[in-house]
C-alpha cells in the first residue's frame, strides 16, 4: 500500500501521543490502531501492523522502568501472557472478532463504575485478593490473549487487575504492567511476522514516534503523582468504551 508523506507524517504523531498515553497508563491502542484503518488499511492487516509500532514503543517503557521490576517474580506471567498472545493472534486471522465487541464494552463499564465507587483505588497498596502465581497464571491467559485478538484497552486491563486484586498502587501497577504488555505485543508480533503480513514501512515510522512518546511517558510515569494518573485511567477507560460501541453500533 502506498501514502503520502502527510499520512506518514500523521502516523508518526498519533503514534507519539500513543506512545506517549500507553506508558503513563496503558490504551495508546485506542489512538494508534484507529489511525492505522483511517488509512484504509484492513482490519486484521492493521491490527499487525499497529503490533510492529506498539512493540517498539512499548520495549522502550520496559526498558526505562526495567529496575522497578522483579523480573524472577513475574516470570509465571511472562509465560502465560506470551503463549495465551500468539493463540488469540492465530483466533484472529481465523474469525472475525466483532461479536466481542458488546462483551468488551460491558466489561469496561464495570471497570469504569468500580473505580469511580471505589474512591481510594490505586492510590494506596491494599491487601491482596489472591495469590500472585495464580494471578499471573490467569490472568495471563485471560489477557494475553485479549491483547493477541482484539488489544485496545489492554494495558488499563491490567491495571485495573493489578490494583483491584493484588492491591498495587496504580505507579506499581502500570509498572509491572509494561513488562506483561511488552510480553504479549511481543509474541504476537512474532506470529504475524511468521504466519501473516505486516506493512512494515509504516510500522517502522510510527514505531519511531511511538518510541520517542514511551520514553518520554515513562519518566513521567515516575515521578507524576497519583491522583493525576488516576485521572488519565479514567479518561481512557471512557474513551476505550466510546470507541468500542461507536464501532459495534455505528
Amino acid at each position: 500500500m502506498d501514502f503520502s508523506f502527510y499520512e506518514y507524517l500523521f502516523a508518526f504523531f498519533g503514534a507519539f501521543l500513543g506512545g506517549f498515553i500507553d506508558a503513563i497508563i496503558g490504551g495508546g491502542g485506542l489512538i494508534t490502531l484507529p489511525i492505522v484503518l483511517s488509512l484504509g488499511v484492513p482490519p486484521a492487516l492493521a491490527v499487525a501492523t499497529n503490533k510492529l509500532q506498539a512493540t517498539m514503543g512499548i520495549v522502550i517503557s520496559l526498558f526505562v522502568v526495567r529496575k522497578n521490576i522483579n523480573f524472577k517474580k513475574m516470570l509465571l506471567g511472562v509465560l502465560f501472557t506470551g503463549v495465551f498472545a500468539a493463540l488469540g493472534s492465530l483466533v484472529l486471522i481465523n474469525i472475525n472478532n466483532d461479536n466481542l465487541k458488546p462483551l468488551v464494552a460491558v466489561i469496561l463499564i464495570l471497570v469504569f463504575l468500580y473505580t469511580v465507587f471505589k474512591k481510594n483505588i490505586g492510590e494506596v497498596q491494599s491487601k491482596a485478593r489472591m495469590s500472585f502465581g495464580l494471578f499471573l497464571m490467569l490472568f495471563g491467559m485471560i489477557i494475553g490473549f485479549y491483547d493477541g485478538f482484539i488489544g485496545p484497552g489492554t494495558g488499563s486491563f491490567w491495571i485495573f487487575a493489578f490494583v483491584s486484586l493484588l492491591g498495587l498502587d496504580l505507579r506499581q501497577a502500570s509498572i509491572n504492567t509494561k513488562l506483561l504488555n511488552a510480553t504479549s505485543n511481543i509474541a504476537s508480533l512474532g506470529f504475524f511476522l511468521f504466519n501473516y503480513e505486516i506493512i512494515f514501512y509504516l510500522g517502522f515510522i510510527m514505531g519511531l514516534g511511538a518510541i520517542c512518546g514511551a520514553y518520554f511517558g515513562a519518566k513521567i510515569l515516575l515521578r507524576v503523582n497519583l491522583r493525576l494518573i488516576k485521572v488519565l485511567f479514567f479518561i481512557v477507560v471512557l474513551g476505550t468504551l466510546g470507541k468500542v460501541w461507536y464501532d459495534y453500533f455505528f
